[in-house]
């Protein structure tokens, strides 16, 4: 995981995700084990990402969605 990321202290990142420098992930969302997230990613509030997902470098996913 990058130490560089901004994780909301309302998220859960589960160990085992991998997390691209300057990405943010903001309340309530959910990270898998097994997920792939590029650079600069934004997940908006209530957001699941499933394991195996892999996104690319500037993806951003609005918020409450799987």
């Amino acid at each position: 995981m990058s130490l560089t990321a901004f994780i909301h202290e309302t998220a859960v990142v589960d160990r085992g995700a991998d997390i691209g420098a300057g990405t943010k992930i903001w309340h309530f969302t959910h990270v898998a084990s097994g997920a792939t997230l590029g650079m600069h990613v934004t997940l908006g509030q209530g957001v699941y990402v499933a394991p195996e997902v892999v996104l690319g470098d500037w993806v951003t996913i609005s918020n409450t969605v799987s």
